[in-house]
């Protein structure tokens, strides 16, 4: 018999306040093991009520969106815990809390290629086996990660139905998985362990920091150790992300401003442009979704992607086309960096002898240039901090356009040397497929067959080193 338990049974009916006004006497200890024990059942009655009697496994074959849309009927399906508190203790003592609940494991190990964190070889077989929920030690997980290989192999009803609710970021989590499990296995034996994997009291050590600094240092000895796997296993960089890393040159385009958006905003227009740089892209599109094989030339390519605005005063008497073509071509070819903020610098300290801090990163593609339009300026002048850009592309110029070519025209629209390029793609795809010299009026052709005749290319799904077709 459970008096408080039966207490807190009988007033259910009552409004939570007063709830809590009627076990107000109760240590709070002892409400907070009742109130768990009430949920849990609550848990439980809905996932019963959820199920109604169905074959789970044939309900996902034939309708995964009914498990999809109930996170009780997926994780049940999968494996997991409904239970919130109990799956948070199991990853926490499995990851030694680098992970504190199933949801940021999934996430970190997702986003590993950018962000690596310490997961011992336990922490990489629960994601693979969906963080299914389990009571024992290394050689249960183990079992439950054999068996889950040979449905995977079989291709059994049970693990198709998983995967067919799995959503992307765990699909993502267990192809990592995959990867580093054999690596790990294979490199680092048992005794190679770090010792903070290893979850012992230590009544020798001097002092709690000193203890929290070693288990730090472990921690970050080892994930060095899983960054190395991880270059091995994981697919080469593309070849301009290789290219950057290798020569660490800096890398993006030469920027202007259309005249309209100068007549129009004056020098404010700088403005708008960081609040819209501030702004997070759409998923899939931008730089930070290409697999770079590790976070240290993950951070080498943002922290080296820059923009190139240079010194230029319109030349009114032809037309901006013209000007702009002709101001960048004669900026290319003297291949010096001759921007507003170089120019401070100058001020700050001494140029090199030679002068070679002011030539003209390799990085920068001579091939193009961008222009930024006042629709987009214009546009982000009322634009809440959480609101999507719209519109949100820029003019992309072909620098090597002969106007005398060949008419194309689609739908009475007539090709100039320039496309429409979603904002997001620049240091991204767009950037890839001009370095690879793909034709710019291929690219403007395939920008006619979007809504909004804009050029824009997506990172294919759980394939972050490949990409939708470029034309």
């Amino acid at each position: 018999m459970d008096p408080n338990l039966e207490l807190y049974r009988s007033i259910l009916h009552l409004p939570p306040w007063e709830i809590r006004e009627r076990m107000a006497h109760l240590p709070e200890s002892e409400y907070d093991r009742v109130w768990s024990i009430i949920e849990r059942e609550k848990d439980v009655q809905e996932l019963e009520e959820a199920i109604a009697g169905r074959d789970l496994v044939q309900l996902a074959l034939t309708n995964p969106s009914e498990i999809i849309e109930n996170t009780q009927l997926k994780y049940t399906l999968l494996g997991r815990t409904i239970h919130y508190a109990d799956e948070a203790r199991m990853v926490t003592r499995i990851t030694d809390d680098v992970a504190g609940n199933g949801d940021i494991l999934i996430s970190k190990m997702a986003n590993f290629d950018r962000h690596a964190s310490p997961f011992g070889l336990d922490a990489w077989k629960l994601v693979y086996c969906d963080v299914c929920c389990f009571d024992g030690d290394s050689a249960v997980l183990q079992n439950i990660y054999e068996a889950r290989l040979r449905e995977e192999e079989l291709r059994t009803p049970a693990e198709r139905a998983r995967e067919l609710v799995r959503c992307d970021k765990l699909k993502q989590a267990r192809i990592n998985a995959k990867w580093m499990i054999p690596a790990i296995e294979r490199d680092l034996a048992e005794e190679q362990a770090p010792t903070y994997l290893i979850q012992e009291e230590s009544p020798q050590a001097e002092s709690k920091d000193k203890e929290i600094i070693e288990r730090l240092l472990a921690q970050q000895s080892y994930k060095q150790v899983l960054q190395r796997l991880w270059k091995q296993v994981s697919p080469a960089p593309l070849s301009w992300v290789q290219n950057i890393i290798d020569t660490q040159q800096k890398w993006g385009f030469v920027y202007y401003v259309s005249r309209e958006v100068i007549e129009k905003h004056g020098h404010y227009w700088k403005s708008f442009w960081g609040r819209i740089n501030n702004t997070g892209p759409p998923n899939r599109v931008s730089y930070a979704t290409i697999h770079c094989q590790g976070s240290d030339n993950w951070r080498s390519l943002r922290m080296l992607a820059i923009e190139n605005w240079p010194l230029f005063q319109p030349d009114e008497t032809l037309a901006e086309d013209d000007d702009l073509r002709k101001h960048f071509k004669e900026y290319i070819q003297n291949n010096r960096s001759q921007t507003k903020d170089g120019k401070k610098k100058k001020k700050r300290k001494r140029k090199n002898k030679d002068g070679n801090d002011d030539v003209l990163s390799p990085g920068i593609l001579r091939n193009t240039f961008i222009v930024v339009p006042d629709e987009m300026i214009s546009g982000s002048r009322n634009r809440e901090e959480r609101d999507l850009i719209d519109p949100c592309w820029v003019w992309a110029y072909d620098a090597d356009w002969d106007s005398s070519e060949e008419e194309t025209v689609v739908d009475r629209e007539k090709y100039q040397g320039r496309v429409k390029v979603a904002k997001w793609s620049l240091e991204a795809w767009f950037y890839t497929a001009r370095w690879e010299g793909v034709n710019l009026k291929d690219m403007w052709l395939k920008a006619q067959q979007h809504p909004e005749k804009f050029w824009i290319c997506y990172t294919k799904r759980l394939e972050e080193w490949d990409h939708e077709p470029y034309i």
